[in-house]
């Protein structure tokens, strides 16, 4: 009998996976989640998809997702469409009217319409790992941004962009990553570490140790002293201790 065939008699497919995948999903998860659905935060809309509960292997997935192909009642288009958790939808619904179209507006002078996604839900380890602990993607809690285009359909992306000096652009970007900080609790660009250099990494991890801010060169400023009106993602998630305090995602 192969090790595959064994492993599955004694622990039973279930078991089995979810060893391979990591532990069962941490209970504050789902409370995120029912907290997000009774706020009224995330409305059901032709651009707000209510998906049913997906189960990926092991502890992958998110009990209540939607899958979203625009933010704003179809006033800023997401491409490919994502599959988010509540929490996360609520968030970057506050994040692109609070944080992204204020700065669109002062550096670039109009008003973004779409942002292009690298990654939304994916059931792995961080950094694609095959071992260590998984991924915040891996629970529909995570957003990967590549780009964003504008209402005259120019577009400043994460690897072209952010270090285009003097450039519009370039203020866009950087200001959006230091102000990210004040509705999502991970914010990872190209000043973070050497995986990013194409995107901003945005998620709503709960750690000991804090938010994990590095969206933008240091010294850039506002992005742990902004704070977004109206939204507080700890009364959408909870406080809760998880995960190491140097593991930072992606």
């Amino acid at each position: 009998m192969s090790l595959l065939a064994t492993a599955l008699v004694v622990t039973g497919c279930s078991g089995f996976f979810g060893s391979w995948f990591g532990p069962q999903r941490e209970a504050w998860r789902s409370e995120a989640e029912s907290r997000c659905l009774a706020s009224g935060q995330v409305r059901v809309t032709a651009y707000v998809q209510a998906m049913t509960e997906y189960d990926g292997p092991g502890a992958c997935g998110a009990d209540r997702p939607f899958r979203v192909s625009a933010f704003g009642d179809g006033a800023v288009g997401v491409r490919p469409t994502a599959s988010l958790n509540c929490p996360m939808t609520a968030a970057l619904d506050t994040w692109i009217q609070q944080v992204v179209q204020p700065q669109a507006m002062a550096t670039v002078g109009q008003p973004v319409t779409e942002i292009k996604v690298l990654a939304s839900y994916g059931c792995r380890r961080i950094n694609g790992r095959a071992y260590g602990s998984m991924s915040e993607h891996a629970y529909m809690n995570a957003l990967d941004v590549g780009s964003f285009v504008f209402a005259d359909g120019s577009e400043a992306s994460v690897l072209k962009g952010y270090r285009a000096n003097g450039s519009p652009a370039q203020a866009f970007l950087q200001g959006v990553g230091a102000e990210s900080c004040s509705i999502f609790n991970t914010v990872i660009g190209p000043d973070g570490d050497a995986q990013h250099q194409d995107h901003f990494h945005l998620d709503l991890a709960q750690r000991r140790s804090g938010k994990y801010c590095r969206g933008a060169p240091a010294g850039h400023g506002g992005a742990m002293s902004y704070a977004a009106p109206g939204f507080d993602p700890t009364v959408l998630l909870g406080v809760h201790d998880h995960g190491p305090d140097d593991v930072h995602d992606d």
